[in-house]
């Protein structure tokens, strides 16, 4: 599969589309072979700090230029800096746009901005990371439930190969974003019937500085630490500090970046679930466009979930989990 030609994709589909951590079906995904209208559409993210939001920029980028949609893409600088984020909103309304899709750094916070958009008449997608908002036309993401889940699964698993009780420190992302606490959730709901020990919890914007720090209060704390499981920024910030332990504590990451991927190819790290986020920004446009042009489309779609570890992670297609080795940011596609 080329990136020109990245369906049909074998997707999820929320039996209640506000509830993804329920019943799914799959589905097979084919996207519209071109738009009718160069539509005007105005993406928001809470940051491009990593690669994970630079693999769904080039989703969403690709998908706007092979459809013929123009796009504009803001980014509100940190998980922290929602009132950025809602400014950055109302002046894509005010701009005009006929769609806004929203990569929410908050998961109350912008549902007030959902509600003055649908009332302008302006069509809006929810984008990876979730929002409240039950105003919302249409939502391209995974359960972070369930990327927690996973991730949680594959320290049981070790676990179980050690035959011994183990203990691990987890760090989630920032306080207030939906999948966080999604993913806090099924994290605990996977391991919390076994001889597994969270001695440690570390809540942080996921900027590899400040990962950095939050690491190494805890490393200090617990110098016997067996795992380290959380963002890919921290995992990325953990390895040279993991290094210098003589504990040599053990790391998953519970979602993909190409910097996580290289490390697992590498052995440095375990594991990974993979939410395939290049994909989610084409649905994501697609779904615009469809909504846009009164096409039949599903509320939600979600890529299915697999874990990527240091056995699988060569024989992996990774057209839709990654944007290639040297994109930048595309903020503009006219």
């Amino acid at each position: 599969m080329c990136a020109a030609q990245w369906y049909p994709a074998k997707v999820s589909s929320a039996v209640n589309p506000y509830n993804i951590d329920g019943p799914h079906e799959q589905v097979l995904y084919e996207p519209l072979a071109k738009a009718q209208q160069k539509w005007q559409l105005c993406i928001s993210f809470p940051h491009l700090k990593d690669d994970y939001w630079l693999a769904v920029n080039y989703g969403v980028s690709r998908e706007a230029k092979r459809q013929g949609v123009a796009i504009e893409l803001f980014e509100a600088g940190g998980y922290g800096n929602l009132n950025k984020q809602i400014q950055q909103i109302q002046n894509c309304a005010a701009s005009g746009v006929d769609g806004v899709i929203i990569a929410a750094t908050d998961e109350e916070g912008l549902n007030p901005e959902v509600a003055r958009l649908k009332d302008k008449g302006i069509a809006v997608v929810d984008l990876s990371n979730g929002m409240s908002s039950q105003k919302t036309d249409a939502r391209s993401l995974v359960s972070f439930y369930q990327m927690g889940y996973e991730a949680g699964l594959y320290l049981v698993k070790q676990q179980k190969q050690l035959a011994r009780p183990i203990t691990a420190a987890w760090f989630p992302g920032p306080n207030g974003a939906a999948w966080v606490a999604s993913g806090t959730k099924g994290f605990h709901d996977a391991v919390k019937q076994w001889p597994i020990e969270l001695v440690a919890t570390r809540y942080g914007d996921v900027g590899r500085r400040q990962q950095g720090v939050l690491l190494k209060e805890v490393f200090h704390e617990f110098p016997e630490l067996d795992y380290v499981v959380g963002t890919a920024p921290t995992i990325l910030a953990a390895l040279p500090q993991v290094r210098r332990l003589k504990s040599q504590p053990q790391l998953i990451s519970y979602y993909m970046t190409r910097g996580i991927y290289t490390a697992i190819r590498r052995k440095q790290v375990l594991a990974a679930p993979t939410d395939k986020a290049v994909l989610q920004g084409r649905i994501a446009v697609d779904q615009m466009i469809r909504i846009l042009e009164k096409k039949p489309f599903k509320v939600h779609i979600g890529p299915i979930i697999e874990v990527m570890d240091q056995d699988t992670v060569k024989n992996v297609d990774i057209e839709l989990l990654l944007a290639p080795n040297g994109f930048t940011a595309e903020m503009l596609v006219e």
